[in-house]
């Protein structure tokens, strides 16, 4: 069937090139609308419901929401891992599905049991679905900068850098300098205007004023923009009209806080009344109600006051015959309260650079969008709303994911085309012709782009493993192209001597013919073995599987495309170009040479002009022309066929190997003995590898996670993020440190006032980094310092020690954790861990959990390796709990509701009802003045009204006392838990987790009903071994079938199969010697060695036999002498084409060896 299809390809040259061009034209049209992202996302799929409880505790929270939600959403279908966060006010439940769910379809399913879950919770209580993203969605994040502006020049000023230059409008400046304008808005310090000398004014606003116009001005138009699921604002204070109550006044005028609220409740609407038709016109009724600020709250009247005594708060009564009674004169709100605008109570802080608190914004990307088109349309928003802002106000970037996306991206496409160029100056050197290299190489970047056309299709991101999955694939897909093209050549030079030997020439259509019928089906079906040698990578589930699966379906589609194309358009262009001339002789020497040079230079003079009229091709414009100019010459310039025997290449091979092969041949039991020593030697580095999930990908920025006191104060927590953000802003590698506590405005962020979130965007430029001496291969060495060493410090050979990050920051009941950004929110969206080990303990009593990851904590410390280890404290917070005496409140005619909702209002404060000013809505709160509810002794002089009037202190009905509580409370599957965060330096994970568990097994004993769960990025590990294991047998089972049926032959299937376990010999020793873990990149790249190793092995059996077969055919097969010649031919003769395939393997990776950049590192392992 292979046979028959080279042989219509070549029958129908025109068709299938036109085919080939259209698939390529087509390739690269999609190439340029690939979602671009730094990573796969590998976010389990997950709906998020938040529900709001204001005014309650944790305690509170668990107790009456999250347990009932979590109990109800595990039957969800499809639901993997039920998590509940209750937190102040707030519940949140984690509901995570199996892989390939669709996230709307888990939307609807969560919605669906919702609706019976919400008759388990109190009233008013509404859950909600936080939005379609997870925490990995957050690709930007800005700050609200009030700075300094020029007085005269409000709107900003244009920067010219180069000549340093200021102009007041861009028509000021040269018409050749405008391009190169920068606009600078306001100035972040103090000074003078650099236009007219004049002191530059400070912005004005304060933290309120800059939430709303983040709140009001940037969030919905950011919300908008496609790709954008949420905008979650943090910092600053949101704007809120504050009912301070007087009990003193209340009592006089004989009024209930309940009175106050309805009061104000009923004076804030607007209504309408239908229509009404006047003088043949229609006018829509509508009653102005809306408080529009202070001085309208203050007049709300809250009651009518007698002459003689003061009624109930009803004192307009209606009398028979529903006439409406006043009694009295109104009683103005004013009167018994002071209205005054303040800030709402605040669950999160965010901070800038230590300077102090800041307002910002995250936007966050919905689950499966194209995260780089995201961030790019919306700081192109942003700077169209940045002219909006008041004077002296401009956003600053602290967090944007596209750098590390170009980083990411931009190192694999270097690679790529360093990989090209290295394969193709291999063809070169072993064929010496250059448009037989040209046929050769050809099927690199067509399989690549054809690679790239199917990502687009199937909606695959191009990341660091997509693309990775071509860079390990560009080694293999020209092997079939190379044997095929050496074959040709083997073939032309046979047909050579023939011909001098007198015998008619063969039609060179047959030669072509044979020569690719001959090896193209063997190379067919070794590229398959390659591609089944990956089907494993598919079976892996969860983390890994959303990793890996995009670097197998590239190298996949490349390896397809390759083995499709080298039966195709590779025998069309082995027809066309593996000739001495293209062009034929007998035109003579003029005009071939016109037609040459004209090909050459006037497509290439076009191009140039082309190029030049578009900005993303003019810096290219020369290389464009120029390497038009050298394909075309190459192509059309008359080149020698070298002879194998006379390739300097191919002799140098032949005099190498011929020694081995004779003496191997003489000696098979030493060579088998030699052979198996070398497989046993690996036992030795094999067993001193360390193991982790992943080697880490430096995003370029790091997150400081410092763990603080469960029961630390928002004053308290502001004071340690400014001291921290200040201190590492004095670190030179450091551009920004945008630091919050507590928790955004998003469901995505389930995060206590203790959890501590430092954004620290470091300087992209390496060179501007310290710098350090160490030892290298040839001596000294000086180099920019790692990130490792910017986070712990480092040590001059002279002994001098400098502090990192984590000494700088070390504060005494601090824990520091260092992740970078987007690992740390997977670790915590998939195991609920921010550090790279965590304990998790389950059971009922927080008690006794918090007693267990306390003891856990303790032991893990003095395991090697550990960084720190510290507990979730179950009862770091305090609670100050107000038991009611129902007795006494009965005595007075009180129930327990009537005394707890004026410990809810009066003394928590409640937002009763909501302002509408214009697009803005701020809230409307009513409690008691703070000098009334700041000690326990005020608390008891609360007044609670009763049913005949009168004002019961609430020390009289309530006994008070101070008691340790949660101040968070987990859990998972309905279990409540308490975690250990550990964080390692210096160790595998895998060892590590081994001596951890061993000590925590044999020091920490569990009582009857609690487990322990061990989690973090090993997990990931556990799960995907065990099915890497049983998916490899399988696609073993699959090689076998695919060499028997193409050899037909069990020997030869085993003698392939038997060559497999040698290979990775080096595979160990290199690991070992390079100090790298055994991490599951590296058992998917030992799984493309075994696939290359079997190619290798059919390659070499093809032509042994070919060569038996030939001397069969010319009659030498004769005895055992001729066998050894024959062997001898196919082994040591034909080198050439298996060298070229194993240096084309090896060297097309060369590239990924040297190179630097954000995502080397993962590629090179």
């Amino acid at each position: 069937m292979i046979a028959r299809i080279i042989e219509y390809s070549l029958r129908n040259r025109a068709l299938v090139a036109l085919l080939a061009i259209g698939l390529v034209g087509w390739g690269i049209w999609s190439s340029l609308h690939l979602r671009l992202d730094a990573i796969p996302d590998l976010s389990d799929v997950q709906v998020i419901v938040v529900t709001e409880f204001p005014g309650q505790n944790p305690q509170v929270v668990d107790d009456q929401v999250t347990y009932p939600l979590t109990s109800a959403l595990l039957s969800v279908p499809g639901a993997r891992t039920v998590r509940g966060y209750s937190m102040f006010e707030l519940s949140f439940v984690y509901v995570l599905f199996d892989d390939d769910t669709d996230i709307y379809w888990a939307r609807s399913r969560v919605l669906e049991y919702l609706n019976f879950a919400r008759d388990r919770l109190p009233a008013g209580v509404e859950p909600r679905l936080g939005p379609d993203a997870t925490g990995v969605g957050w690709v930007y994040q800005y700050v609200l900068y009030p700075g300094y502006y020029c007085p005269d020049h409000p709107r900003g000023l244009w920067h010219d850098a180069e000549r340093d230059r200021w102009y007041a409008h861009p028509d000021e400046a040269p018409a050749d300098r405008r391009e190169k304008l920068k606009r600078v808005r306001a100035f972040e310090a103090e000074g003078v205007c650099p236009l007219d000398g004049r002191r530059l004014v400070p912005a004005n606003q304060d933290l309120a004023e800059l939430r709303s116009l983040q709140d009001w001005y940037l969030r919905f138009p950011l919300t908008a923009v496609e790709g954008v699921s949420e905008v979650a604002s943090i910092g600053g204070f949101v704007k809120q009209y504050q009912v301070v109550l007087d009990p003193q006044k209340l009592q006089a005028f004989g009024l209930s806080v309940r009175t106050v609220v309805e009061a104000i409740q009923r004076s804030n609407n607007d209504i309408g009344g239908s229509v009404l038709e006047l003088a043949e016109n229609e006018y829509m009724i509508r009653s102005r109600g809306y408080l529009r600020g202070v001085e309208d709250i203050e007049r709300i009247p809250v009651g009518m006051a007698g002459s003689e005594e003061t009624p109930p708060a009803d004192a307009n009564r209606q009398g028979a015959g529903g006439q409406t009674q006043l009694r009295g004169v109104p009683i103005p709100l004013s009167q018994v309260a002071s209205v005054q605008i303040g800030g709402q109570a605040r669950r999160g802080v965010g901070e800038l650079d230590g300077r102090g608190e800041a307002v910002g914004g995250i936007v966050i990307a919905r689950f499966g969008e194209n995260a780089y088109k995201v961030i790019s349309d919306t700081k192109a928003k942003l700077a169209s709303l940045e002219d909006g802002l008041p004077p002296g106000v401009f956003i600053k970037t602290t967090y944007d994911r596209s750098g590390l996306i170009e980083r990411s991206v931009g190192t694999l496409r270097r690679t790529l085309i360093e990989e090209i160029i290295v394969v193709g100056l291999v063809c070169i050197l072993f064929l010496l012709h250059a448009r037989s290299e040209l046929v050769a190489v050809f099927v690199v970047p067509s399989s690549v782009i054809v690679a790239l056309l199917a990502m687009q299709q199937l909606g695959i991101n191009a990341n660091i493993m997509s693309l990775g999955g071509i860079a390990i694939a560009i080694g293999v897909v020209v092997d079939s192209a190379i044997v095929m093209v050496e074959n040709a050549h083997k073939h032309l030079d046979r047909e050579g001597e023939r011909i001098a030997a007198g015998m008619p020439p063969t039609p060179r259509s047959k030669i072509i013919l044979e020569a690719a019928s001959e090896v193209g089906p063997q190379l067919f079906f070794s590229l398959l073995v390659i591609t089944v040698s990956f089907l494993p990578v598919f079976v892996l589930g969860g983390e890994a599987g959303r990793l890996f699966k995009p670097l197998a379906y590239t190298k996949t589609f490349a390896m397809a495309a390759a083995a499709v194309l080298s039966i195709t358009i590779i025998p069309v262009l082995m027809h066309w170009f593996i000739t001495d001339r293209v062009l034929p002789a007998s035109w003579g020497f003029k005009r071939n040479l016109a037609i040459t040079l004209g090909s050459m230079l006037l497509p290439a003079a076009a191009l140039f002009v082309l190029a030049g009229m578009t900005e993303q091709l003019a810096p290219w414009r020369w290389w464009i022309a120029g390497g038009w100019a050298v394909l075309l010459g190459m192509l059309l310039v008359p080149q020698k066929i070298i002879h194998e025997q006379h390739s300097p290449l191919s002799r140098i091979l032949q005099a190498l190997y011929a020694p081995v092969f004779r003496w191997s041949i003489k000696h098979p039991l030493a060579t088998i003995v030699i052979a198996l020593a070398a497989l046993a030697s690996t036992i030795y580095p094999a067993s001193r590898l360390g193991v982790e999930f992943m080697p880490p990908l430096e995003e370029g920025d790091l997150l400081y996670m410092p763990t603080t006191d469960p029961s630390i104060s928002i004053t308290k927590s502001k004071e340690l993020l400014q001291q921290t953000d200040k201190l590492i802003k004095t670190f030179p590698e450091v551009l920004s440190v945008h630091g919050k506590i507590g928790r955004a405005d998003t469901a995505t962020d389930p995060a206590p006032l203790s959890m501590i979130e430092t954004v620290v965007q470091l300087e992209p430029d390496k060179s501007k980094w310290r710098t350090r001496q160490v030892d290298g291969w040839l001596g000294k060495k000086t180099r920019p310092i790692t990130i490792e060493e910017l986070k712990f410090g480092w040590t001059d050979p002279d002994g001098k020690q400098h502090p990192g990050l984590n000494q700088v920051v070390s504060f005494p009941g601090v824990a520091n954790a260092w992740p970078y950004p987007i690992e740390n929110r997977i670790n915590m969206l998939s195991t609920g861990i921010k550090t790279p080990v965590g304990i998790k303990f389950l059971g009922p009593d927080l008690n006794v959990l918090g007693d267990l990851a306390e003891q856990a904590a303790a032991v893990v410390r003095a395991v090697p390796g550990t960084v720190s280890a510290y507990p979730e404290r179950a009862f770091g917070g305090y609670y100050l709990d107000i038991d009611i005496d129902r007795v006494a409140a009965a005595r007075y005619g009180l129930s327990v509701g009537d005394v707890q909702e004026v410990i809810q209002t009066a003394i928590g404060g409640m937002n009763i009802t909501t302002t509408v000013e214009g697009p803005r809505r701020y809230p409307l709160n009513v409690r008691y003045a703070r000098e009334l509810r700041d000690d326990i002794p005020a608390l008891k002089q609360v007044l609670v009204p009763a049913p005949t009037g009168a004002q019961i202190p609430l020390g009289q009905l309530a006994k008070f006392s101070i008691n340790p509580g949660p101040p968070m409370i987990r859990s998972e599957d309905a279990q409540r838990t308490a975690w250990v965060f550990v964080d390692i330096a210096g160790r595998d994970i895998g060892g590590y987790i081994a001596d951890a568990r061993r000590a925590i097994a044999q020091q920490v004993a569990l009582p009857p009903g609690y487990t322990v769960l061990w989690s973090g990025q090993f997990e990931f590990w556990e799960k995907a071994i065990p099915r890497l294991v049983v998916a490899s047998a399988l696609a073993l089972l699959l090689i076998v079938l695919l060499l028997y049926l193409s050899s037909r032959s069990w020997f030869r299937v085993a003698v392939v199969l038997l060559a497999i376990p040698f290979s990775l010999v080096g595979a160990f020793w290199f690991l070992y010697l390079l100090d790298y873990n055994l991490s599951l990149a590296v058992v998917i790249g030992m799984i493309a060695l075994a696939g290359l190793d079997a190619e290798t092995g059919m390659v070499m059996l093809l032509y042994l036999d070919n060569s038996v077969e030939r001397f069969a055919r010319e009659g030498r097969m004769r005895n055992v002498s001729d066998l050894w010649h024959a062997v001898h031919d196919g082994a040591v003769m034909r080198i050439r084409p298996k060298a070229m395939t194993v240096a084309t393997a090896f060297v097309g990776l060369a590239p990924l060896l040297w190179a630097q950049g954000t995502g080397a590192d993962t590629m090179r392992r």
